[in-house]
């Protein structure tokens, strides 16, 4: 339990490094290319957009699923005043924080299942996870060297890279999760008190496959991720001595 638990740490935290990485990269290669702000966001964005639209639809279905008005959905690019690029946003009536944590947490849930999805039918998820479970670390590499080899590979690998650099939640979507999370972790030691080692007994086999599952979801993505990272490290220099510009971020 404790070595998937600290795999799926491991691996989630690692894709949060590296989102933050490919946006900057990305953002740093339009700006190289056009040398125009408004024109940098707007190939930015479309490269996202099937993830940005993902995400922001899955704030209003989960809004309108748990009864809270959905007052408008924008999928188009704004610079903030801080020189943040918001990529699309869902505004929604004030609601309790219950509800507001979910429709907050609603893009990573959907996306974490569309790429598990994904990495069923298109990629070797279903042997990553067996490999996981085994602990056999080569067949983990022998099957994420089967991505390319897919039917369709470059298609599926660019909508897991859209998809998996839009769903983590904004700073505005975890706003109301702090009371919501300690709420939680108060009833999950009330009920570890009250069950004691029987209770971790019982649901430690179904949080390991859990575990596993998403560890892989993880792992696919962590792959693709470095692969466009170190593509745009290589290119974007050489874009930036051929166009004389230099990009810089404060």
């Amino acid at each position: 339990m404790l070595i998937s638990l600290l795999l799926f740490f491991l691996a989630f935290g690692l894709v949060l490094v590296l989102e933050r990485y490919v946006h900057r990269r990305l953002q740093e290669f339009w700006l190289a290319l056009t040398g125009h702000g408004e024109a940098a966001t707007l190939f930015y964005s479309l490269v996202l957009l099937p993830g940005v639209a993902l995400h922001e639809v899955s704030h209003a279905l989960m809004a309108i699923l748990l009864g809270v008005k959905v007052r408008k959905l924008s999928l188009r690019p704004e610079r903030q005043p801080n020189g943040v690029i918001r990529l699309g946003y869902v505004e929604v009536l004030r609601s309790d924080k219950v509800r507001t944590s979910l429709i907050g947490a609603a893009p990573l849930f959907v996306g974490v299942a569309a790429l598990i999805f994904i990495g069923l039918e298109v990629f070797s998820l279903q042997a990553i996870q067996d490999a996981l479970a085994a602990g056999n670390t080569n067949g983990v590499i022998d099957s994420i060297k089967t991505i390319v080899s897919a039917n369709d590979a470059w298609i599926w690998i660019y909508l897991v890279f859209a998809i998996a650099n839009s769903m983590m939640p904004s700073t505005s979507d975890t706003q109301a999760w702090p009371p919501v999370i300690g709420i939680l972790v108060a009833l999950a030691a009330l009920a570890l008190f009250l069950g004691g080692t029987n209770l971790i007994h019982t649901i430690s086999p179904l949080a390991q496959y859990i575990l596993r599952w998403l560890t892989a979801a993880f792992i696919v993505t962590l792959v693709i991720d470095l692969g466009v990272t170190a593509l745009l490290s290589a290119v974007n220099p050489l874009v930036m001595r051929v166009t004389n510009r230099r990009v810089e971020f404060k």
